[in-house]
């Protein structure tokens, strides 16, 4: 029953970056209209789309169109201030639509709450009777953290060399989507107090704000920073600002949000996660990396589809 439940769970957070990438080609102008209202909604695919699961999108809140203008390092500062504005005041324009979506993440995650030690037990069973998983899961996890900032960092480099102004915006776009998932997850991980996996032998607890302040303590930091996961968040910043950057490109979404994907699996993997850490983390991600290229596109006459 436990390897059941740790497959499903499994199954769950693989089937949320194909759904998040069944739902991109909806519509581009669609993406583009400045007088759309950013909301969290549910997009629906088109009939012919072979995975018609309904995944998470952001739409824009309620704000006045603002006029194009050239996107320059300068504006950037401004930007992402108008980001942070809009992802903070979230909660006081939620509206009757948005409720759905955040019930069903609720449910989701509360579902995965439940099982999380089971869960945790079969992936450490895993990785104990696979030789490939305990080689490739330290690697893996690397691109939440030093892999996602390496990657815009060569996106930055390539673009100022080879005077491509698309990979230079790229990599602005990221850093700062990553910046804002950065410290949205760690106010919530401070909020939220929870005991990461590889303490006490695999048992939950949630010690709330109060956390914290344990950290100061002998021996406790990052001991109660696992919910929401941080790699996941940062991960599928990066994979979803470079998806729907490239998304002509057909592989480039696939790959980034399997890669995405990857670093969550493998965070449960290495004992650092619950399951639940990650799907937050993961979903989150996603919503703040979508805001940030939309806002930009709506600004800026250089943003190119």
């Amino acid at each position: 029953m436990g390897k059941q439940k740790t497959w499903v769970a499994a199954f769950l957070l693989l089937i949320l970056p194909l759904s998040l990438f069944a739902q991109a080609p909806m519509s581009e102008e669609a993406e583009d209209d400045p007088a759309q209202d950013f909301l969290l909604s549910i997009c629906t695919t088109p009939t012919a789309q072979l995975i018609p699961a309904p995944a998470f999108c952001l739409a824009p809140f309620p704000s006045t169109p603002v006029p194009s203008e050239k996107f320059t390092f300068r504006s950037w500062s401004h930007d992402f201030l108008h980001d942070a504005g809009e992802i903070w005041s979230y909660p006081v324009h939620i509206r009757t639509r948005d409720i759905l979506p955040i019930a069903g993440l609720a449910v989701l995650t509360g579902l995965l709450i439940g099982n999380d030690e089971t869960i945790r037990r079969g992936f450490m069973d895993y990785r104990s009777s696979h030789a490939w998983v305990r080689a490739a899961s330290p690697v893996i996890t690397g691109m939440g953290t030093y892999g996602a900032w390496g990657t815009a960092a060569a996106f930055l480099c390539v673009g100022l060399i080879a005077k491509d102004d698309k990979a230079v915006e790229t990599a602005t776009l990221a850093a700062s989507a990553m910046l804002q998932s950065g410290i949205l997850v760690m106010v919530l991980k401070g909020l939220a107090g929870r005991q990461r996996p590889l303490f006490a032998d695999g048992v939950d607890r949630w010690s709330g704000p109060i956390g914290f302040f344990k950290r100061f303590g002998s021996g406790q930091y990052g001991k109660y920073d696992s919910f929401p996961g941080g790699h996941s968040i940062t991960a599928f910043t990066l994979a979803t600002v470079l998806a729907m950057q490239y998304r002509e490109s057909g592989w480039v979404p696939i790959l980034a949000y399997t890669l995405a994907t990857g670093v969550a699996l493998s965070r449960v993997t290495e004992g650092r996660h619950w399951l639940s850490d990650c799907l937050v983390g993961g979903v989150l991600g996603h919503l703040i990396g979508r805001l940030v290229v939309l806002n930009h596109r709506r600004r800026h006459s250089a943003a190119v589809m």
